[in-house]
């Protein structure tokens, strides 16, 4: 799963609900049946799914693009959230800007930048949702980026820059990615961490970013809630230029060593390269393992820490990539090596197949949740855009052919094992101290 790092991705209700909520919604008397969900190609060459549910009263609109956040040279860490955020900020021709027209209808409104992919990002009334679908197709297939634009996005960057250094996990994803991959987007964290060199970089050089990673042939847009195919006529017209990118693909490291260093908050952090998305069923086992091991209601190491007299956060998921993938687990709080040994121990005992019934619960929890997670129209257009631009759109969690359920029913204890076995084996290792002086201040 994703989960937008911290979005794994994504998950439902329990089994008793799959087939109603998966299956295509009753006409009404004397209407048109709604199909629950269609996908195909864009006027413009891009891609859409749309998943409709009628009875809701809000709609997601989402614009997703495959763009690497160190750019196509690698040499600008930074400049597709500059992109991103400028483009939102700067108006079209004659309006206003999309982030403020989302927000005057009542709606929420982001953008979430990530190495290799671009999220744009509206929740609003079902009935401004034409009105969105025109507005930010066109400001994104179209940029417009001005001056004052990026200004506020470089504004955007330095506040977020600032939160994220005390938010040790975030810092510890950085640091992991850094360090499992040798090259390419994933090598570098999406806000860099110091703002000056964002602020250095060039109008010029973030509208040439924007209008080739933005061009229509690049865009995914998924819809979900209160919608219809109607919709899509709403799209703004597209402008000529080279088909989708293939997914963004990073060079893995050949080897990791341990990383010790200084921040504001301390914790440990552990990451592993995992299988492709291509590989569907391994793929969904360490999304299990995840679920298993660190969800926040039962998983064993998360309990862990709920158990310590000081406060000690864990996250663990399986990010779930083009090629390779990337369990992930970070521990914070000033106390996070009460945990360190629990949680070596419980991935370690993972290679070893779990007693039967006990695996059936687990795995039926964890079906629980994933079902439970993809309710809302938002989070349905996340996991449709997030697999579709990782490459296999239909594995996605809640997608109507249920692949992924129907991988979470193949897993068995031996399987699972076997995937720990397999990938689960060295991992880089993140370590957080906080500076002496900082500490003695305290």
């Amino acid at each position: 799963m994703r989960a937008g790092w911290r979005v794994a991705p994504a998950i439902c209700l329990c089994i008793a609900l799959a087939a109603s909520t998966l299956a295509p919604a009753a006409a009404t008397a004397g209407s048109a049946p709604v199909p629950a969900e269609i996908s195909g190609a864009l006027p413009g060459g891009g891609a859409f799914v749309l998943r409709s549910d009628p009875t809701v009263g809000d709609a997601a609109v989402e614009l997703w693009f495959r763009a690497p956040g160190a750019g196509y040279d690698s040499r600008t860490p930074g400049i597709s959230r500059l992109a991103a955020d400028a483009t939102a900020a700067s108006p079209a021709p004659g309006g206003t800007t999309l982030s403020k027209l989302v927000k005057r209808m009542g709606g929420v409104f982001s953008v979430n930048v990530f190495p290799d992919i671009v999220q744009i990002s509206a929740s609003v009334p079902a009935g401004d949702a034409r009105r969105v679908v025109a507005a930010m197709t066109a400001a994104y297939t179209a940029p417009s980026v001005d001056q004052a634009g990026l200004n506020a996005a470089v504004l955007d960057a330095a506040f977020s820059i600032g939160e994220r250094r005390f938010d040790a996990d975030l810092t510890l994803r950085d640091s992991l990615f850094a360090q499992l991959f040798a090259g390419g987007p994933a090598h570098y964290p999406a806000t860099p961490g110091d703002v000056a060199a964002l602020a250095h970089i060039p109008l010029a050089q973030v509208r040439t970013f924007a209008e080739r990673a933005f061009r229509p042939q690049n865009e995914i847009l998924t819809l979900a809630g209160n919608v219809d195919s109607s919709l899509l006529t709403a799209v703004a017209a597209g402008r000529s230029g080279p088909p989708m990118d293939p997914p963004f693909d990073s060079q893995p490291a050949t080897a990791v060593k341990p990383l010790l260093q200084t921040a504001p908050v301390p914790g440990i952090g552990f990451g592993w390269l995992g299988p492709p998305i291509g590989d569907a069923r391994a793929a969904t086992a360490l999304d299990f393992v995840a679920d298993y091991l660190f969800n926040q209601e039962d998983g064993i190491v998360a309990k862990t820490a709920g158990t310590q007299p000081s406060e000690i956060f864990v996250d663990g998921q399986f990010i779930t990539l083009h090629a390779p993938g990337v369990l992930l687990v970070t521990v914070s709080g000033p106390h996070y090596g009460a945990v360190r040994a629990r949680l070596i121990e419980a991935v370690a005992a993972l290679r070893h197949p779990l007693p039967a019934a006990q695996f059936a619960a687990a795995r039926n929890a964890f079906e629980y949740r994933i079902l439970r997670n993809a309710q809302t129209p938002t989070s349905q257009a996340d996991n449709f855009g997030w697999y579709t631009a990782e490459g296999d759109g239909p594995y996605a969690p809640g997608d109507q052919s249920q692949i992924y359920l129907r991988e979470v029913e193949s897993l068995d204890p031996q399987f699972v094992a076997k995937v720990v076995r397999e990938y689960l084996e060295h991992p880089a290792v993140v370590e957080l101290t906080v500076p002496a002086n900082q500490e003695a201040a305290r």
